[in-house]
């Protein structure tokens, strides 16, 4: 992996760093060099990434030019100021022995000193440049959709998400993003992984749920024309785009935000509510669970999972209460089931959907007096 550096010290020694490349360093100048390599691990690495540039200078089959003369050049100019170049020693005056930092490295030329110093200033400058713009962390964008079925889908960070039919998910993520995006159309069941530093948020198109780590569900199918938010575990901030309004849900709360009001309407204010349907996730999970429900409140269940239109043949019949649980439940097969269990006569209406007449229930049977509600009961 490639290592991303900070920006380098203020008070790098690179005129320390010129000299050794150059084998004009003194004692005293290589033990300042090393105890300055010592004080920190990242010096360590300036060092290195500075020796292998210049012995990369000196290759005789050399890569791709980094450094134009020009460049060298002018850091040369820029850095000679710093320096105190010694005079020429007298011509008896005994040569010193200068020795690397490292054994085993060769001497080279005096005359590439210029070439140190110039090395030494633009690397200086090509790590902030490495860190800023070539060395950054990947961010991504993936598309999801499914089809006729449910789709469950894998994300980059960990998450889980089951798109219900004919919804698409669009999620950008990434430690550059700062959060955890997706924008939905359709219905999603999300399993968040936590991570405080990177929220994860859902937009819609006339929402947008925030959380950092928690269970939910989000139905936005356009032609509804509402945005209905379901909380079954952790904290879910459901906010308003276009207006100061949000909401905090609970697991085992909901909110619908609408869409669209009418010109010059005041939109509902946000408020959260108890879980009325407890068939919220029946796409999902494959399970529709009733217990002492009205039956009008079933014929909704059946629209919202499956699309299936049932009209009842009176508003008693829509009293009468049914408990019943179904695996991989069929629109037909639970219909089926409650026609039986409410003394009623089920139809096809010719369109997709049905038609469920029969006496129905008299409001007297809703009290705790009353006869036992009608019941039903179908696992395959």
């Amino acid at each position: 992996m490639t290592p991303r550096y900070a920006a380098d010290p203020p008070d790098a020694p690179w005129a320390l760093l010129a000299r050794h490349l150059a084998a004009e360093a003194t004692a005293a100048e290589r033990a300042e060099l090393r105890a300055w390599v010592r004080a920190d691990p990242a010096h360590l690495q300036i060092l290195t990434t500075v020796t292998r540039a210049w012995e990369r200078a000196g290759e005789a089959t050399a890569g791709p030019v980094l450094f134009s003369p020009a460049d060298v050049e002018a850091a040369w100019q820029r850095f000679r100021p710093l320096l105190q170049v010694p005079t020429a020693a007298p011509a008896k005056a005994p040569v010193p022995v200068v020795r690397p930092l490292w054994p085993g490295r060769r001497a080279w030329p005096a005359a590439r000193w210029q070439l140190a110093a110039g090395l030494a200033l633009l690397l200086g400058t090509a790590y902030a440049l490495t860190a800023h713009f070539l060395v950054k962390p990947l961010t991504l964008t993936t598309t999801y959709a499914s089809g006729l079925s449910r789709h469950l889908v894998h994300l980059p960070d960990g998450s889980l998400v089951w798109l219900n039919a004919h919804s698409r998910l669009r999620y950008t993520g990434g430690a550059a993003a700062g959060t955890r995006a997706a924008a939905l159309t359709g219905e999603a069941y999300f399993e968040v992984t936590p991570n405080q530093a990177q929220p994860f948020v859902v937009s819609t198109a006339a929402a947008r749920v925030r959380v950092t780590g928690t269970a939910f569900n989000v139905r936005a199918f356009a032609a509804e024309d509402s945005v209905e938010v379901s909380v079954t575990r952790g904290r879910v901030w459901l906010l308003h785009p276009a207006a100061a309004d949000s909401v905090l849900l609970v697991a085992g709360t909901r909110a619908t935000l609408r869409a669209a009001d009418a010109p010059g309407r005041v939109a509902t204010a946000l408020r959260r509510s108890p879980l009325a349907n407890t068939n919220f996730r029946a796409w999902q999970t494959d399970t529709l669970r009733f217990a002492d429900t009205p039956v009008a409140q079933v014929t909704r269940a059946l629209q919202a999972t499956f699309g299936t239109t049932v009209a009842l043949g009176s508003p008693a019949l829509g009293q009468c209460r049914f408990t019943g649980t179904f695996v991989r439940p069929q629109p037909a097969q639970v219909l089926a089931v409650l026609a039986a269990a409410t003394a009623s006569r089920l139809t096809p209406d010719g369109h997709g959907g049905y038609q469920l007449q029969g006496p129905g229930c008299a409001p007297a049977a809703l009290s705790p007096s009353a006869a036992e509600p009608a019941r039903g009961s179908s696992r395959p």
